[in-house]
């Protein structure tokens, strides 16, 4: 039976935020993962990463995949029709989506593991079906816009979600590794958090404005925010406030090499974006049924 089949649709914000929740963790998982391989792909080709290190993200990431392919199959995108419009079709194919990333990534764990001369074309294949799993989205969230410019904001927005978990979780369990080995170069660990720092500066401008063009919205961003104003100022708090001070902090701690204060600044920056980007699809959610 479909998630929602026997819920009773409801206009309150807060019946909204707990029946999205599943689709939220699902989307949080996912985009983790493919902003996780995004990065390490971008760091892999700019160099400066250890084997023991790509053997080891490989398998996390692999891990994230699987997580969020339970969660997608417990709770299919495709019944969320009754709260708001989400393509039917495309939401419906994300659980094969996700379900082809978790193989190509095993393929990955395979190939790192038993080929030490494993380059950046071992990562091609894990990359396409990230991207086919990261279009997926996309489409599915598509039909909240009513607009090419505002369609276009809800692409920005997934893209920029995927790039501030997938670097803050990158970073972060980078900067253990140097802790391990400090002699490493501190450059890949500094694309790293300069990615990061990017992606909230450009997710704080462009996420409020997308909310208020998603479909039966207000039009304008405090009417937007305004819906929630609770997870309105936690997400200002966790997914922007918090995360760019402590990243912001770790950039010059990195660049001197002092890895124990920069590894633990990225963990509490990483603390603060995971709970900030699942209330900032909650607020999209709240948005888009309103």
């Amino acid at each position: 039976m479909p998630l929602l089949d026997s819920v009773p649709i409801t206009s309150c914000h807060e019946c909204v935020a707990t029946l999205t929740l599943p689709l939220a963790l699902f989307l949080l998982l996912a985009e983790t993962t493919i902003g996780g391989v995004a990065t390490v792909a971008y760091l892999s080709l700019t160099g400066g990463l250890t084997r023991g290190f790509l053997k080891f993200i490989a398998v996390t990431y692999a891990i994230l995949a699987a997580l969020a392919f339970l969660v997608v199959l417990a709770a299919p995108p495709g019944s969320y029709q009754r709260l708001f419009a989400i393509n039917q079709s495309a939401a419906g194919a994300l659980v094969f989506l996700q379900g082809l990333l978790v193989i190509v990534m095993l393929a990955q764990v395979v190939v790192i593991w038993r080929r030490p001369d494993a380059s950046f074309r071992s990562w091609v294949p894990t990359l396409a079906a990230s991207a086919l799993l990261l279009a997926g989205i996309v489409a599915a969230l598509w039909p909240l816009a009513r607009s090419p410019l505002e369609a276009a904001g809800i692409t920005l927005t997934v893209m920029l979600s995927a790039a501030v978990l997938g670097a803050a979780t990158t970073g972060m369990l980078l900067g253990h590794w140097y802790l391990v080995t400090p002699a490493l170069t501190n450059a890949p660990l500094l694309r790293a958090i300069v990615v990061l720092l990017g992606s909230l500066v450009l997710q704080a401008i462009l996420f409020p404005l997308t909310l208020a063009g998603l479909t039966h919205g207000s039009g304008s961003v405090t009417g937007a925010l305004g819906l929630s104003p609770v997870l309105s100022i936690l997400w200002a708090l966790a997914a922007v406030v918090l995360p760019l001070v402590a990243s912001g902090l770790a950039l010059p701690t990195g660049r001197l090499r002092s890895f124990m204060s920069t590894t633990g600044l990225l963990y509490l920056a990483m603390i603060a974006i995971l709970p900030g980007q699942l209330l900032g699809q909650l607020l999209f959610f709240i948005a888009a049924s309103a």
